[in-house]
């Protein structure tokens, strides 16, 4: 699979003096380089509509977005008052799609049930 694209930190030029370039922002994975963004617009497209598609059923829900490893891409744990898995993973997949075309790398959701607070 090609990279989508070719980053270097520096670009030496005739007169051999190294002249930063700017990175793009879009997910590269090869065999020397891995460059997630997480502000990236697609990536932030995504979250946001598994944020609102969640919230719409759980307003009490709260997320957490991250870079995992195993299989590398963008996690986003779902935390809600009821372990809500099946649920959660229907909504997403009735009405998302496939998130991993639309952000460009692998999307897991990872709905979880929220630690019970203590009272002080």
């Amino acid at each position: 699979m090609e990279p989508v694209g070719a980053v270097t930190e520096f670009e030496t030029t005739a007169d051999r003096t190294q002249e930063p370039y700017s990175i793009s922002t879009r997910p590269i994975i090869n065999e020397q380089l891995v460059h997630i963004d997480l502000q990236d617009e697609r990536i932030q497209d995504v979250i946001g509509r598994i944020i609102r598609e969640v919230k719409a059923q759980y307003p009490d829900a709260e997320f957490v977005s991250y870079i995992g490893t195993n299989p590398l891409g963008i996690y986003t744990e779902v935390y809600t008052t009821a372990y809500e898995f099946e649920s959660i993973l229907g909504i997403l997949d009735d009405r998302l799609g496939n998130l991993h075309v639309a952000a460009g790398l692998n999307v897991v959701v990872v709905p979880k049930k929220k630690a019970a607070s203590v009272a002080a």
